[in-house]
Formats: C-alpha cells, sequence, structure tokens
C-alpha cells in the first residue's frame, strides 16, 4: 500500500536544512548607511504632508521668481531652481531609492 515514487531529479531537503541554519550571520550596518534608512523611514512616512508643504512652498517660490523677473539685484531665479531641486530629489528619493536592510 505505501508505493513512494520518487520523481527524477529531486533532492532531499531534509538534509540541508541544518546547513542553512549554520551559515546565517547577523550583518553589521555601517553608521552612514543606518541614517540613510533612517531618514528615508522617517521622509516616507511623513511624506503626504511633506510633498504639499514642499510643493507650496515652490509654486510660492515661482511666484516671487516671476515677480522679480525684471530686477538684476534679486536671485529668484536660482532661489526657485533650488527649491524645485530639492522637491524633486525628494521626491526621487521618496519612489526610488529602497534600503537594502529594511
Amino acid at each position: 500500500m505505501k508505493n513512494v515514487i520518487k520523481f527524477p531529479g529531486v533532492k532531499d531537503f531534509t538534509k540541508r536544512i541544518p546547513e542553512r541554519r549554520a551559515k546565517v550571520t547577523t550583518k553589521k550596518v555601517s553608521i552612514p548607511t543606518f541614517f540613510v534608512n533612517l531618514f528615508w523611514v522617517v521622509v516616507v512616512l511623513v511624506w503626504p504632508l511633506l510633498k504639499w508643504i514642499v510643493a507650496l512652498d515652490v509654486l510660492f517660490q515661482f511666484i516671487r521668481m516671476v515677480y522679480h523677473w525684471d530686477n538684476p539685484d534679486m536671485n529668484a531665479g536660482w532661489v526657485f531652481l533650488m527649491h524645485f531641486a530639492v522637491l524633486t530629489v525628494l521626491t526621487y528619493f521618496v519612489t526610488v531609492f529602497k534600503p537594502k536592510d529594511i
């Protein structure tokens, strides 16, 4: 009644389980990696609110740049580009970056 048919190419995995447990080691995370991962977690958690705040700031800087466009004493264009770059980098950081250790 107990006809056990072994399929060809199937290995016995019960022998490999102790080997896997023996090879498991803990990874030490470097300090810069830890802080980048921590910063990513904080930014992702507050991202819905932060996105609106930074976008409204970029809008304000854009309106200020347009208003002061013909005034050579103002650096409103560069300030707008810097604020827009921060918004772009934060958006890229939240959407594309994935921590390796989390």
